[in-house]
């Protein structure tokens, strides 16, 4: 095999608008199969075991397997209204849904340990048309702020989410954000002091790298009125980090006001949009945010908050408005960054700490985890892995997450109707994988074979088996290093066409359904993170 100098690359990181809407979702109805595994988490009263823990099974799942999980939220519920009903259960607060085409044996003993943690859920005993609102496919990677990220450890201890998901239980390994990167996802930062020259980075980390951005207590207020001169190109430029509210940067009236010029929040709180995928709790959160200095956020009176911005808890009774604010006052609110979709997400939670075993403290809780998960999948639908040669021409742009295959225009069809070896002309489409990943040691691929329907299940379900094996073999022998590859077989479990058992088709569409892919992601743990912006 002989790899041409000219497919020799840079690897750099750039940005792309790919979706219109604010928010990221399908807002479809898909039929998920009979046998697949639904998480409930609409079960009262709320505790860490059966409201909290499901989110360390979540981590779990999507950091040690290669799935696609369905986050299903019903988008015409009311407040705590049901999604989906299964026999005598019904499921509420959003669910999240593991297809049947994922669950092996060791992913099936993966449930049952959580299940005994205090997770419940249901097999689904028939295909069932479920409202699907997005696909989750990879874990998040908290990074806690250095100056008071000890406060939101208390989160992930009570969901069962491991010390490596955020850095550890010493801030040896926690960040400022003059530190992070491309491999940090999330940047906890609860009841911090915020100052523009420890802290404007956030506002390139956001744009640039889409990271997404957690302030708990005052940190929301102090973040959004800081400001300064920063160097673009052969110039100067003022920049604010008001995130979440309008205003023009560097002006009096751009903003929130201040947590020491206003008084505390009037509950009972309004909780709105019961459908927004942050908004998946069971009940009120509101005695879970009356402690701490900032316990309800303002714009400044001449101010308002951006339009795409989701006011998801507000006090109707604010004190403080219209005298000093026009409102609304908000308890939780978030949005992508400066109403702009290609930038990460940003969530205000007010409160010092609103940790605890009551359901209001789990209720907060959730929306917490809920964000986070949503965060980490918007990311990896705007992170894009731009490819170029040495003169800067474009060659191909893909994501995380997406097929090498299709990015590269291959043919995935790599094997005739029932055999498990690699056709002749299909050596070629592989070695020009296995040369972009010889090229680039940050990239890892999961391979993942799919058979037509013809034949019995079980059958199938083997021969896919097999040209993983066949496939990841042609790969090691071109060069790729062995722990660089993943791979399963998932027989004719996910079809993308109609062409079901008992189903007649022409030979063309089965062919559809015979296909390989090579899914993307970056080995964080190696990566340098020195780009070419």
């Amino acid at each position: 095999m002989v790899f041409s100098s000219q497919k020799r690359l840079l690897f750099i990181l750039a940005v792309n608008l790919f979706f219109s809407n604010l928010f990221y979702s399908q807002n479809s109805s898909e039929v998920i199969a009979k046998g697949s595994y639904a998480i409930n988490l609409g079960v009262t009263p709320q505790t860490k075991a059966n409201a909290l823990k499901p989110y360390g099974l979540l981590y779990e799942i999507l950091s040690t397997y290669p799935v696609e999980i369905k986050w299903v939220i019903n988008p015409e519920k009311n407040k705590d209204g049901i999604d989906f009903s299964l026999e005598n259960q019904d499921f509420r607060s959003g669910s999240f849904v593991i297809p049947v085409s994922y669950i092996t044996e060791d992913l099936q003993n993966t449930i049952q340990n959580w299940e005994k943690r205090g997770v419940l859920g249901a097999y689904l005993e028939e295909d069932v048309s479920l409202p699907v609102f997005s696909n989750l496919s990879l874990a998040p990677k908290w990074t806690l702020d250095k100056q008071n990220g000890s406060i939101a450890l208390a989160f992930f201890k009570a969901a069962g989410i491991p010390a490596t998901a955020h850095g550890g239980y010493s801030s040896k390994r926690w960040k400022m954000p003059d530190e992070l990167g491309i491999c940090d996802d999330i940047f906890v930062m609860p009841h911090a002091e915020p100052k523009f020259e420890t802290h404007k980075n956030l506002y390139f980390w956001n744009k640039i790298y889409k990271g997404a951005i957690w302030a708990g207590c005052h940190a929301g207020s102090q973040l959004e009125n800081i400001y300064g001169t920063v160097k673009s190109g052969a110039k100067e430029e003022i920049i604010q980090l008001n995130f979440l509210s309008e205003g023009s940067a560097g002006a009096r009236t751009t903003g929130l006001i201040p947590y020491y010029e206003h008084r505390f929040a009037t509950p009972p709180y309004a909780h709105q949009f019961p459908a927004d995928p942050v908004s998946q709790y069971l009940g009120e959160s509101d005695k879970a945010y009356i402690n701490g200095s900032e316990r309800i956020l303002y714009p400044k009176k001449a101010n308002v908050w951006r339009k795409g911005t989701k006011k998801i808890i507000i006090d109707p009774s604010a004190p403080d408005v219209p005298s000093l604010s026009n409102g609304p006052g908000c308890i939780m609110v978030y949005g992508n960054a400066f109403d702009d979709p290609r930038n990460g997400l940003v969530l205000y939670q007010v409160s010092h700490d609103f940790s605890g075993d009551e359901p209001y403290n789990i209720a907060a809780i959730r929306a917490f985890f809920n964000w986070s998960f949503y965060a980490a999948e918007v990311k990896r639908k705007e992170n894009i892995i731009q490819f170029q040669n040495l003169k800067g021409d474009k060659i191909f742009a893909a994501r995380v997450g997406d097929d090498l295959a299709k990015t590269l225009n291959l043919n995935p069809i790599l094997f005739d109707l029932d055999k498990a070896e690699i056709k002749p002309e299909a050596e070629e489409q592989l070695d020009e994988i296995a040369a972009y990943m010889i090229e680039y040691p940050e990239l890892l691929i999961d391979i993942r074979s799919h058979t037509d329907s013809r034949a019995e299940d079980a059958y199938n379900l083997v021969l896919s088996q097999n040209r993983v094996k066949v496939t990841k073999g042609y790969l090691i022998d071109a060069g790729v290093d062995e722990a660089r590859i993943s791979g399963r077989g998932y027989g004719e479990t996910e079809l993308v066409n109609n062409c079901r058992n008992g189903i007649s088709c022409a030979e063309a569409a089965h062919e559809k359904n015979r296909r390989s892919e090579f899914i993307l992601s970056i080995n964080c743990a190696i990566y340098s993170g020195n780009l070419k912006l």
